[in-house]
């Protein structure tokens, strides 16, 4: 059906014909006061075969704010709230400018929850409200962001300044340091094993010669019973020999005239030689759950098809 509201209900939908500045369509909108003032409801109506308009509820020439609020139609209901309440259904206000930026965001992200807890989402209007608390915190939190990396940045750039002068100086010491610590960690060691070499040697040396002296005084002991039973049931035992007491544990050192004493530690480490029955014995701990499930995602994102890994969409507010 065409009349004389086809554009403005048309508009309603998103579906907008071209606009004529000369050419007023009856129907309601919104338009403005200023250049960032509150939006005003206005009425273009046809009466008496003319042509006329109102914003708010002043009497206005249709020509004079047409182009203003051609783009911005609203509905019949919406347009009667704003006339007779002053405020737009879904509409959250503004807050002062006198507030910080922190003060703002603390104070709008209160009131939306309060909000939100009070009241819920209920309706078209809850849902408007909803949206329009949620505009006004994104606005706030690119403001903030906007804030924070313009302060941050020349705290970063000095820190770019400090880390170019001496971080090559940090590396020059540390990659010196640790090519001398590999070269004098293989040389302690070798001079641990041969120190232990010796110390072994000696403890089998001392065992063996024990042992000997053990079994010479059982031959002379076997000897005299064959040639004087009774002589060597009276004659008093040899004293078994006394083994020597053990070398000191290997303790190997180099340096302490300047600094730190370098010495040898015992470091542990794990290697994986079985990764599937590794990975199986710890299938259901959630460390691997959630890295399993970020690797799928990274993954699947690329267009990999990954087993095991199924695809779910879900709608949420953009």
């Amino acid at each position: 059906m065409s009349d004389a509201y086809t554009y403005w209900r048309e508009a309603l939908t998103g579906t907008f014909a071209p606009i004529s500045a000369d050419a007023p369509q009856p129907g309601r909108y919104r338009m403005r006061k200023g250049k960032d003032g509150p939006y005003q409801p206005v009425a273009i109506f046809v009466q008496d075969g003319v042509t006329k308009a109102a914003v708010g509820k002043e009497f206005v020439d249709p020509l004079t704010i047409w182009t203003w609020c051609a783009d911005k139609p609203v509905s019949e209901a919406d347009y009667k709230a704003a006339l007779a309440t002053g405020a737009w259904p879904g509409d959250i206000g503004h807050n002062s400018g006198d507030l910080s930026l922190k003060e703002e965001i603390e104070d709008r992200a209160s009131t939306a929850l309060e909000w939100l807890a009070t009241n819920g989402i209920k309706t078209k209007v809850d849902a408007d409200t909803a949206a329009n608390y949620r505009a006004a915190l994104l606005e706030l939190k690119k403001r903030a962001e906007t804030e924070h990396k313009a302060e941050k940045a020349p705290h970063l750039e000095a820190g770019k300044r400090v880390d170019a002068k001496f971080k090559p100086l940090i590396e020059t010491a540390d990659g010196a340091g640790a090519t001398l610590r590999t070269e004098l960690g293989k040389y302690l060691a070798k001079v641990e094993a041969e120190e232990r070499a010796k110390a072994e040697a000696a403890r089998k040396a001392e065992a063996d010669r024990v042992r000997a002296e053990m079994e010479r005084q059982a031959t002379e002991r076997a000897a005299l019973m064959v040639k004087d039973p009774i002589a060597a049931l009276t004659t008093p035992m040899p004293e078994l020999p006394v083994m020597q007491a053990p070398p000191e544990p290997v303790k190997v050192q180099a340096g302490g005239q300047r600094g730190r004493v370098t010495g040898l530690k015992t470091v542990t480490s794990y290697v994986v030689t079985d990764h599937a029955a590794a990975l199986a014995f710890f299938a259901d701990s959630e460390d691997v759950r959630q890295l399993v499930a970020s690797l799928a995602t990274k993954a699947s994102k690329a267009g990999v098809t990954v087993p095991g890994v199924e695809r779910k969409e879900e709608r949420v507010a953009a």
